[in-house]
């Protein structure tokens, strides 16, 4: 009886203990976040807050468990060893969010533990965690568009199921976008400093050269001020480092303080973007428009310094922004300016744009080309927590145009590259001196247009030469051929002339045929005759220089002639001869060239005559003060040039061209005094020319409308 009844309390009990196990709540928690667009530039994003609702649980309880997040890229909040000091993860049981007992621990470079979490459920049963300011290495996500970054989180509870969820937390996407108008060109005639450099007005007003800085965000609150949400415990706004390089010693640079952005009263613009002109005009509104500062005492990375201006409170009034700043030019040729958003508006996407203005004593540099970059600052390569390192951080990553972004990408203020890709075609015998031919580069657009010129070949190498391999905006592009080094065959090659991204590039295709080269014999033989100013094939003139090149010109006596007349010889040497085509030709339109030496005469060559075939000499333009007009050396719009060239001595009128302007007559035009062959064209520069340079061309016709113009010769400008 007595075993009997200890079985049936056994079973009793069992059965009591089982049914209130059955009846025990279970908590079960729901996690949720709202994934937040981030930098994909970026290495200390904030990701979206993550909310653990946790519900079902024993009214009053205490829960202790362990929790954990995981993401796909690293974890690079501020650090203190490997407890993380900046992260906010709160409980609310219905009294308000309060702080967790546990200290967050960096695990490994991904992985957040909170361990021996511990808190109370509400008398519902329930709580709700939030775990905020988690940042993360977006950059490491990739830079296309619509980037994850994933959060993995791992709740596990002694008793209840274990809480696993995977989340989608932030989606990162480019968030700087730029553009340049033009390349600051530290031209030989230099850039006037108006005598108050401190202010903006001053700067349009004294013609100084400069460029303008275009920064786009990629999507609304990408640009963000240091109270912004995002930067919650941060150590600034987001910023925005320019760097510059190419500078001689000699420039002086300098930038607005106070950028106000698309958004504000009068947005900031140099007037080269299609804006007005003006330094700028903001308002502190409670929607917030797009403000930066400029940050003086930076490292070069852009961190640290000092924000130079501070925006008023909502509502304190206009402000007109005025003030330039000079940016310090290190030893290298190179200046950095940082500047941080100091107020923005969340809801749209802004961009802001702003002048660098140059300073440059004429004949201080030589044409010198200059560079630019910009990107989100201060810049790093530290991808993990730290304790020190900023916050925010960025990969030091150039921006791709914002044209796209702003729809203006065929803007006329915009450079434009224009090329004459007509194919070139030669034909040399091998071993033959050089061909040269001739293709124009211009900018149909706005600002200055910085170009360069390469070739890249098909079979074949060294057998191109380009005059010149780069250049701002027009100029003509000198291809010259060079058959000698090269076997018989057909040989191809391309020239690309490249103004950039936005400007575009151009290919001119090219072709050299080369034929067998003559069998070699004792006496003189001629290969080609050029004009003695360009050295370019074709038509010569009577009455001006020639150059013949071929072989075996050297000997006791030389003599050359044309249809049996004797041209005179300035110089000779074997496989080249400079002349003066005979006077006595003139009316003709082709004649038989004969080389003779010692006696032995090359065989006949025809050449083609006209009256008119112009051609500058290199060097053969001289100031109103004689000095040769090359870089540093510029002639003064009104002042006088002197031009000596070739191919002028026909019967009729000698005229000019500027540009597509014009000049007749000319001040002088005739033969050059003591120079045999050589014609001298004196001009009055127009007082009303800009710019750095000039395209300048001698004609010669006996009608203006039918003149023949020599090529183009690039003639450089002073400043008044």
């Amino acid at each position: 009886m007595t075993r009997l009844w200890r079985n049936f309390c056994f079973i009793f009990i069992a059965s009591s203990v089982f049914g209130l196990l059955q009846a025990q709540p279970v908590l079960t928690c729901q996690t949720t976040a709202v994934p937040p667009l981030v930098a994909a530039e970026g290495i200390t994003e904030r990701i979206g807050d993550i909310l653990m609702s946790c519900t079902g649980g024993t009214p009053g309880a205490r829960v202790t468990g362990n929790f954990s997040v995981f993401l796909n890229v690293n974890i690079t909040n501020h650090v203190s060893g490997n407890t993380v000091t900046d992260v906010v993860f709160t409980v609310d049981n219905g009294s308000g969010p309060q702080p967790v007992n546990a200290p967050g621990t960096l695990v490994a470079t991904n992985q957040l533990v909170y361990n021996g979490l511990s808190f109370t459920l509400s008398p519902a049963g329930a709580a709700l965690l939030r775990i905020a300011n988690v940042r993360a290495a977006a950059n490491q996500a990739g830079l296309g568009p619509n980037n994850p970054v994933n959060a993995f989180l791992a709740f596990n509870l002694p008793g209840p199921p274990s809480t696993n969820s995977q989340l989608l937390v932030a989606t990162a996407e480019r968030a700087l976008f730029a553009g340049f108008s033009s390349k600051i060109v530290c031209a030989p005639n230099g850039s006037p400093l108006p005598d108050n450099p401190g202010s903006f007005a001053s700067f349009l007003a004294s013609r100084a050269i400069f460029n303008s800085t275009r920064i786009t965000e990629g999507f609304a609150d990408a640009f963000n001020p240091r109270g912004a949400p995002q930067n919650l415990n941060a150590n600034s706004g987001t910023r925005v480092i320019v760097h510059y390089s190419g500078f001689p010693a000699s420039a002086h640079l300098f930038v607005p303080d106070v950028i106000a952005g698309s958004d504000a009263v009068q947005p900031t613009a140099g007037g080269d973007f299609g804006l007005i002109p003006s330094g700028g005009r903001y308002a502190p509104g409670t929607n917030g428009s797009l403000l930066l500062a400029l940050v003086v005492g930076t490292d070069a990375n852009g961190a640290g310094g000092t924000v130079v201006y501070v925006p008023g409170s909502p509502g304190s009034g206009v402000v007109n922004l005025d003030s330039m700043r000079e940016l310090p030019i290190a030893a290298n040729g190179q200046a950095f300016a940082v500047y941080e958003v100091v107020d923005a508006d969340p809801h749209a996407v802004e961009f802001a744009q702003f002048p660098t203005v140059l300073g440059l004593a004429p004949g201080a540099s030589t044409g010198v080309q200059t560079f630019e970059d910009v990107s989100l600052a201060p810049v790093s390569t530290v991808y993990t927590a730290t304790s020190t390192d900023p916050i925010p951080r960025y990969q030091a990553l150039a921006p791709t145009s914002d044209c796209n972004l702003l729809n203006d990408c065929g803007a006329s203020y915009f450079p434009k590259l224009f090329v004459d890709t007509t194919p070139l075609q030669f034909t040399a015998q091998a071993g033959s001196n050089f061909q040269a031919a001739y293709t124009r580069v211009n900018n149909q657009g706005g600002g200055n247009m910085f170009w360069t010129a390469t070739i890249r070949y098909t079979n074949g190498s060294g057998w191109l030469r380009l005059d010149p391999a780069s250049g701002i905006n027009n100029a003509t592009l000198r291809v010259d051929a060079l058959p000698g080094i090269l076997t018989a065959g057909i040989y191809n090659a391309t020239v690309t002339v490249d103004a950039g991204p936005v400007a575009g590039s151009r290919v001119v295709p090219i072709t050299l045929t080369v034929t067998p080269a003559a069998p070699t014999a004792p006496w003189p033989a001629v290969t080609t005759i050029v004009n003695g100013a360009s050295f370019e094939p074709g038509f010569v003139a009577p009455g001006s220089l020639a150059t013949i090149f071929g072989a075996k010109f050297t000997g006791a006596s030389v003599s050359v002639t044309f249809d049996g007349m004797p041209a005179h010889i300035l110089f000779a040497g074997d496989t080249q001869l400079n002349v003066m085509i005979p006077m006595e030709l003139s009316g003709k339109t082709s004649a038989k060239l004969v080389v003779t030496v010692d006696g032995h005469a090359s065989a006949p060559q025809g050449i083609s005559l006209a009256a008119f075939a112009p051609a500058i000499f290199k060097g053969g333009v001289l100031n109103e003060d004689s000095s040769l007009n090359v870089a540093g050396r510029g002639a003064l719009p009104g002042s006088i040039i002197q031009i000596f060239a070739t191919g002028l001595a026909g019967n009729g009128a000698i005229t000019a061209k500027i540009g597509e302007r014009v000049i007749d007559p000319p001040v002088y035009g005739g033969p050059a005094p003591g120079l045999m062959g050589v014609q001298q064209v004196n001009l009055a520069l127009p007082s009303d020319l800009t710019g750095p340079t000039a395209n300048v061309s001698v004609c010669g016709g006996v009608k203006l409308d039918q003149a023949v113009c020599s090529p183009a010769m690039q003639v450089m400008l002073a400043q008044q």
